[in-house]
């Protein structure tokens, strides 16, 4: 398995401050499945993280640390038009192996190079 390659979103939102956060948005070049999210005060600091690898979401905290959750989407979907695969839920995760397979992930994926460092160390 190649390692992830997130890459930084530039947009309008990711410039905009709401309740002192400012979200940054993560695209992943070789996986497109695979995205993020980082929340981050005035300072830089990231207050949360969410990473998601097709319907498995890694969540970090700050004060709370971290969290693996499955969304109830289906994995499996057949061809063709009209078929929904359902909202998105977060269920916690309890497949220790699961869990640490995408924890495995994180840390071998490569990340911006300003954040790099910053996520790492929360996982």
């Amino acid at each position: 398995m190649s390692k992830c390659k997130f890459y930084l979103i530039r947009s309008k939102k990711s410039e905009e401050m709401v309740d002192g956060l400012q979200q940054i948005a993560l695209g992943c070049e070789n996986r497109a499945d695979a995205h993020g999210f980082l929340w981050i005060d005035a300072e830089n600091n990231i207050r949360q993280i969410q990473l998601l690898f097709g319907e498995i979401v890694l969540e970090w905290f700050a004060g709370k640390g971290m969290k693996c959750s499955r969304t109830n989407r289906d994995l499996e979907v057949p061809e063709g038009i009209g078929y929904q695969k359902g909202a998105r839920i977060l269920h916690p995760l309890e497949d220790t192996t699961l869990i640490e397979s995408v924890l495995e992930e994180v840390r071998n994926a490569e990340f911006p190079p300003e954040w790099s460092a910053k996520i790492l160390e929360k996982f």
